[in-house]
């Protein structure tokens, strides 16, 4: 026979309301909670979900909580004058919240307040231990020892899809490719939010790739403005890595003068704005025309005042100084004539053209000297129309 049933019991409702007793009973009042925003949706209220995450990465514990519209708009707004931004998915917080539990929807949290200056506190900490772990691994240096670019070619451009300041950056490199003086190439990435990581991995890997096919003089890195905090998903470890590994140098134009990335701490050259970092490729551009120029008009002046002495001579004398006087001025011209069509036209594919090789190690820096090649050594020698992989004779 089966056993017979108990004799008392209580219903569902009854049982979760005896739990929602004990825990009023528990915790009577609001409490203070750090947590990390896993996901966040907006219809008016704003409902989030909680996580707190191992040393492992794991998740150990998850709620959701509830910032209903009646305490949003006064929160918010302290949540953004201290920080520039709102709350968003991936964010570290510290909130002031009752603990809830209803027969019906069951356990939540009920955001009364936040503290912000926690979540710029630990955007700080993060940021410095991220720092430390790199210096030790020596790549926080690493692409800042690369030689600065004197003179640009061609570079290359990452920033966001539709980046404020992108269009005026534009503006100025635009003008210097449609001259032919500078080859520029465009990637684009997603800066922030849940998706930047990779997106950002995936841009910097077809920059490495660009610049194996055709050497670029450096990457340009711009972002316009926005939210200090916006700027946290920049402090990513992979993606500081991968940046740090790259064998060109990194110019950032990320749009923020007091606010210190990982990325414009490895970065080559670091500038406050996408418009500074195009200034100064433009200036660099500049002065090699203008100290061509002004070497170009000294050798006008000497070829003049050669003329003029020849001029007060006389008989043989005063032929032979003019003959060397007009040669000299021919050889100078040509000179010049030749260094502004380099400075206008000159691009790694016509060098390659004329029978010359650029030599790479496997890392893919360019070798320029022979002390720089041991015996062995595995090398990749590009020409024209493609690369060939060799082995340096003992």
């Amino acid at each position: 026979m089966p056993a017979a049933a108990p004799t008392t019991s209580l219903n569902l409702r009854d049982l979760l309301a005896y739990v929602e007793q004990v825990l009023a009973r528990g915790i009577p009042g609001a409490v203070w909670v750090r947590a990390e925003i896993a996901s966040l949706t907006d219809r008016r209220h704003l409902y989030l979900d909680l996580v707190q995450v191992g040393e492992d990465g794991r998740e150990i514990a998850k709620c959701r909580a509830t910032l209903w519209a009646r305490e949003r708009f006064s929160l918010e707004g302290k949540f953004r004058r201290a920080t520039g931004g709102g709350l968003m998915a991936g964010m570290s917080v510290l909130l002031f919240v009752t603990a809830e539990f209803h027969p019906q929807y069951g356990f939540s949290l009920h955001i009364l307040d936040a503290a912000p200056e926690f979540t710029l506190g630990d955007a700080a900490l993060h940021l410095d231990a991220l720092r430390k772990q790199l210096a030790r691994e020596k790549l926080l240096d690493k692409n800042r020892n690369l030689p600065t670019p004197q003179d640009f070619t061609r570079v290359l451009v990452l920033s966001p899809t539709g980046a404020a300041g992108l269009g005026d950056f534009r503006g100025e490199l635009d003008r210097l490719q449609r001259a032919g003086v500078l080859d520029t190439e465009y990637f684009e990435a997603t800066f922030q939010g849940q998706g930047a990581e990779a997106s950002l991995l995936g841009a910097l890997e077809q920059v490495r790739a660009a610049h194996g096919r055709e050497a670029a003089d450096a990457l340009i890195i711009i972002r316009g403005g926005g939210a200090s905090l916006d700027l946290a998903w920049l402090n990513n470890e992979a993606v500081a890595r991968a940046a740090a590994n790259l064998p060109l140098p990194i110019i950032t134009g990320i749009g923020h003068a007091r606010d210190d990335t990982i990325l414009d701490e490895i970065a080559n050259v670091r500038t406050d704005t996408p418009s500074k970092a195009a200034a100064l490729i433009v200036g660099s551009i500049l002065q090699r025309v203008q100290d061509t120029l002004g070497a170009y008009q000294s050798a006008r002046m000497l070829g003049r005042e050669a003329l003029r002495q020849a001029e007060d001579g006389a008989g043989r004398l005063h032929e032979a100084v003019r003959r060397a006087a007009r040669s000299q001025l021919e050889r100078e011209s040509a000179r010049l004539d030749a260094t502004m069509r380099q400075v206008l036209g000159l691009t790694p594919e016509r060098t390659l053209a004329r029978g010359y090789a650029v030599v790479r190690d496997v890392q893919g820096q360019v070798l320029t000297r022979a002390a720089q090649v041991e015996a062995g050594q595995a090398l990749t020698l590009a020409f024209q129309d493609g690369e060939v992989d060799v082995t340096a004779a003992g």
